[in-house]
């Protein structure tokens, strides 16, 4: 009489086993994905940083080959805020505030959306930082080397500079300093 022979036991895993990798998988695609916010918002604020002292090196170059300020028109007032358009088109292309034609600045396009980010809009040729902000810039048009800042909380500070560039940052938002990028401390 023959013996039944033991059916080979098969080796697989079990339903825990599964569901215990499964759930450490998601742990660690969890922790890879708040990683990389990280470093999307430090690549941001990196971009942000170098475009702030880009546009303000070429603004003082623009002021260095021409001897006054890449703006035309503002008269009597110490620091004048300066619309983004009228710089931007002055440190980029021949015009009255650029006669030399001379490329002081060369943006890159932005990421056109609503709003657009990281760069010069076609659109409306404003400059945007990589939240969708856009520079603000500040000239000392009375040439006394000072830029008075108020700030909202109404802290006032003085820099000794011709020009200050600043990025709302993440909040896009430049009357809380809180989050700022500027070319100064």
């Amino acid at each position: 009489m023959k013996h039944p022979s033991a059916a080979p036991k098969i080796s697989a895993f079990t339903l825990i086993e599964l569901l215990v990798v499964i759930a450490i998988i998601a742990i660690l695609a969890g922790l890879g994905l708040a990683g990389m916010n990280g470093a999307l918002q430090s690549a941001k604020k990196a971009q942000a940083r170098n475009d702030v002292n880009q546009l303000a090196a070429a603004i003082k170059g623009s002021q260095l080959e021409y001897g006054r300020l890449p703006i035309a028109g503002i008269n009597g007032l110490d620091t004048a805020k300066a619309d983004i358009v009228t710089v931007v088109s002055a440190l980029t292309s021949s015009n009255t505030n650029n006669t030399r034609g001379i490329v002081f600045f060369e943006a890159k396009a932005a990421k056109e959306g609503t709003p657009p980010k990281g760069g010069l809009s076609v659109k409306d040729n404003k400059l945007y930082d990589p939240w969708g902000g856009v520079y603000e810039v500040n000239l000392d048009t009375s040439y006394d080397n000072k830029i008075a800042n108020t700030t909202a909380s109404g802290t006032n500070t003085t820099y000794l500079t011709t020009v200050v560039v600043v990025s709302g940052g993440p909040d896009t938002n430049i009357s809380t300093a809180t989050d700022n990028i500027s070319n100064v401390k």
